[in-house]
Order: C-alpha cells, then structure tokens, then sequence
C-alpha cells in the first residue's frame, strides 16, 4: 500500500492535498509519517495481550488519536487556500 493509498483511507478524498502539504512543511510531513508508523504498529498488535500489551496499545491508539487530531486540523486550516 503506497502512503497515498493509506491516507486516502485514513482521510477520504485528501491524498493529493496530503501530499503537497507535506512537501511544503516538514514538521507537518513528519506528523504524518508518524501517524502512519503508529497506526501500522496498533494494527499489527498481537491479539493475546497481558497487562503491560494492554497499557502499550492504549498509548498507542492515544498517539494515534492525537496525531489524527493534528492532521484533521491541519486539512480543515488548508480548505480553501491554495496548493
């Protein structure tokens, strides 16, 4: 799955916005690649957990909460400004 693909998911319709805003703030790129490390490793999490698993993928589903956060608000600020 290429990033395009995966944020298109993540974030229907805004994969080419995604992109360009990425090539132009590397702060906001690396959110993103951020985003995508964290939500691939919650997503490949062993199913059988113990008590410490259990508190390592709440931080990781808060992590990836938070960056989701960051990145909608991001695309909401870009809606009507030029790429």
């Amino acid at each position: 799955m290429t990033d395009d693909d995966f944020f298109d998911a993540q974030f229907p319709g805004t994969a080419h916005r995604l992109r360009v805003m990425r090539t132009q703030d590397k702060e906001f790129d690396q959110i993103c690649a951020d985003y995508h490390e964290v939500f691939s490793e919650l997503a490949l999490a062993p199913q059988a957990i113990g008590l410490t698993q259990t508190r390592y993928l709440a931080d990781l589903a808060e992590s990836v909460s938070d960056l989701r956060s960051v990145i909608e608000k991001r695309l909401q600020a870009s809606d009507g400004k030029n790429e």
